[in-house]
């Protein structure tokens, strides 16, 4: 399917009008079947030619993905019980910098584990917590 074609001031114009709507870019061209591809060449080469003032996209600055917390349950079962390893609690913590992202508790002993801890490091961890090394 051909595409429509425009002059230099219609595509000014829907430029203006898309910058003007509050939305952001991709959401207004997803609106008015326009490829946003295809816009953001129009806006290049319009700036290119120095003939159109055209304002900085909108609606960008104030995006923000929607925030849900990392929560992960960690349930340590070992494979024969050991009476002389006691029972191993765990926490669930929501990831709040700086805040670790799990806590074990064993007996006195707590143990803070961050979401960027090295995968060995860790198994590591859980091997000599549970006494499976």
């Amino acid at each position: 399917m051909k595409t429509q074609r425009r002059t230099a001031d219609e595509r000014y114009q829907l430029i203006m009008e898309c910058r003007s709507s509050g939305l952001s870019d991709y959401q207004w061209c997803t609106e008015h079947n326009i490829n946003p591809g295809t816009f953001y060449n129009w806006v290049k080469r319009l700036r290119k030619k120095a003939c159109y003032d055209i304002p900085s996209a909108t609606g960008r600055g104030d995006y923000k993905p929607a925030l849900k917390p990392d929560v992960v349950k960690l349930e340590v079962i070992p494979d024969h019980q050991n009476p002389g390893i006691p029972t191993v609690e765990s926490t669930m913590l929501p990831l709040e910098e700086p805040c670790p992202a799990i806590e074990v508790m064993l007996g006195t002993v707590s143990i803070k584990i961050s979401n960027d801890v090295d995968p060995k490091l860790l198994s590591q961890i859980l091997k000599a917590v549970t006494g499976t090394c």
